[in-house]
C-alpha cells in the first residue's frame, strides 16, 4: 500500500515480473499513510482507519491540517446495530483533537458509548466516523452545541440512537 509504480501499458495485467522489465518507482508513501484527503465532508472512516490516521499524523499531514482547523458536527455510526451518535468538536484542536479521544478511549467519554463499551469492549470496531458539517473556527461553543442539537433532532439520535442529551 505504499509503493507507487508506473506499470506502463501493462497495467491491466494482474501480475508483472519486475526483474524482466524495469519499471519506474514513482513514489514511496510514508508508513501509516491513509490516502488522499478528499474534503471535509467527503469521507467515511472505520475505526481501524481512524486509528491509523491519528497514530500517523506525519504521514497524513493534509488530514491533520484540515481536521485540526475546523470545528464541526460529526456522526458515528454503529454498523452492527445501525444506531447513530451525533457529536460536535469545538475545542482548540478541532475535529482532529476530538477524534483523538475516540482512538485513545474507544468511546470518547460519551455516556451511551461508554455503556456500549462496557457491554462489549470490541464495539468500537463497528464504528464509522464522518463529518456532517464543517463550522468556522471563530464560531462560539454555544452556537456549535445548538447546531449539534438540531442534528440530533433531525436524525432522532436521542430517541433511537446513542445520544442521551
Amino acid at each position: 500500500d505504499r509503493v507507487v509504480i508506473d506499470w506502463g501499458k501493462s497495467a491491466v495485467s494482474w501480475h508483472q515480473w519486475y526483474d524482466r522489465q524495469t519499471k519506474e518507482v514513482l513514489e514511496i508513501l510514508p508508513k501509516g499513510y491513509l490516502g488522499e484527503f478528499k474534503g471535509i465532508t467527503n469521507f467515511v472512516l472505520d475505526y481501524t482507519e481512524l486509528k491509523k490516521l491519528i497514530s500517523n499524523p506525519e504521514a497524513n499531514k493534509d488530514w491533520k491540517s484540515n481536521l485540526s482547523s475546523i470545528k464541526g458536527i460529526y456522526m458515528i455510526l454503529d454498523t452492527k446495530t445501525g444506531c447513530q451518535y451525533i457529536g460536535s468538536a469545538y475545542g482548540k484542536g478541532g475535529v482532529w483533537q476530538r477524534w483523538m479521544e475516540y482512538v485513545s478511549t474507544k468511546h470518547g467519554n460519551n455516556k451511551k458509548l461508554k455503556e456500549l463499551y462496557m457491554e462489549n469492549e470490541n464495539c468500537h470496531k463497528y464504528f464509522q466516523y464522518t463529518i456532517l458539517e464543517s463550522l468556522p473556527s471563530n464560531i462560539d461553543k454555544k452556537e456549535v452545541i445548538k447546531i449539534e442539537s438540531l442534528y440530533k433532532e433531525k436524525f432522532g439520535t436521542r430517541a433511537f440512537g446513542l445520544n442521551e442529551n
